[in-house]
């Protein structure tokens, strides 16, 4: 693992350089950070403008809801990444790691880590959503609960339609654009400005994971998303690819999409989310499913991800 950290650190140091050579502005991080942060801000505003203009026309809602998912990803996600990369370097494409292709064995790889950690991650989606507060604690227990009620609300709309067409359209917004418009922004953005500019990347991969969570809304789900920003941060790292982080995220929403779609439509009546719970009495499993992405995470992510396998 240590020699593989090696020959990332030493090809992040070469990319730093050539991407320092020719710049709009100086690629230093807080430059980048501000540009980041701002643009994001400005493209939400915007996108809240838009989103309110598109609204007075008869559009149901959950079309209204993808559309502005759509505008969202690429405005005030997309867009922001791009600006940093367009004014650090000469090389935008480079900086975001765009051009840098995973083999076939990569992404079997990740989809081999999503399913068995699944179960342990369950359990901890279960243990976060039953977290209780003291009494004097309430009024912020009631914020989170709100928050969480007007989410789960949007997320119900967007998975209600039973047609070919709401799964096609589920999986194109909410799988694949929005999975790969997360990445740009937090990964090949964030991520990357902190790695690249001296950040440990330790620190870099974790404070990125806490901010994806964070602005998610969504306290009784924070540590699991959590958990998973982290698995697409240390894959970005050690792959220098964004393609695989966003592959990852992208399969990991459109399952949801396509499980509610196949018990919608009667299919099938399986509760995947259940596995590995409490509820379900499989505790085992889920410790299972622990130990395997430790082993998985510590042995065979920085070798099968690493850039040289690329």
């Amino acid at each position: 693992m240590k020699r593989s950290e090696k020959m990332v650190n030493r090809s992040e140091i070469r990319d730093s350089e050539n991407v320092s050579k020719i710049t709009l502005i100086k690629p230093a991080l807080s430059n980048k950070i501000g540009v980041l942060i701002c643009s994001f801000f400005v493209m939400i505003i915007i996108t809240g403008e838009i989103g309110g203009f598109i609204h007075r026309f008869a559009l149901s809602e959950r079309s209204y809801l993808l559309l502005v998912s759509v505008l969202q990803s690429v405005l005030a996600f997309i867009f922001p990444a791009w600006l940093v990369a367009f004014l650090c370097s000469s090389n935008p494409s480079r900086y975001l790691r765009l051009n840098n292709p995973a083999n076939l064995r990569q992404y079997v790889g990740v989809l081999i880590l999503l399913f068995i950690m699944g179960p342990a991650m369950n359990l901890i989606v279960e243990w976060n959503s039953n977290i209780k507060f003291p009494d004097s604690l309430s009024g912020v227990y009631n914020i989170f609960k709100s928050l969480e009620d007007k989410a789960a609300v949007s997320t119900d709309i967007i998975l209600s339609d039973s047609s070919w067409w709401g799964l096609i359209s589920g999986i194109a917004i909410v799988g694949c654009l929005t999975g790969f418009a997360e990445e740009i922004f937090f990964r090949a953005g964030l991520q990357n400005s902190l790695s690249t500019s001296g950040i440990n990347v330790h620190v870099a991969v974790w404070s990125t994971a806490f901010i994806f969570s964070l602005m998610h809304f969504q306290f009784f789900g924070f540590v699991p998303r959590l958990i998973l920003g982290a698995c697409f941060g240390y894959i970005f790292y050690f792959s220098q690819s964004i393609w695989l982080a966003a592959f990852m995220h992208a399969v990991n929403n459109s399952s949801v999409v396509l499980m509610a779609w196949l018990n919608r439509n009667g299919i099938l009546h399986l509760d995947i989310d259940s596995f590995g719970t409490s509820e379900s009495g499989q505790i085992w499993i889920a410790l299972f499913s622990l130990i395997l992405t430790c082993l998985f995470v510590k042995l065979v992510m920085p070798t099968l991800f690493c850039k040289k396998s690329a």
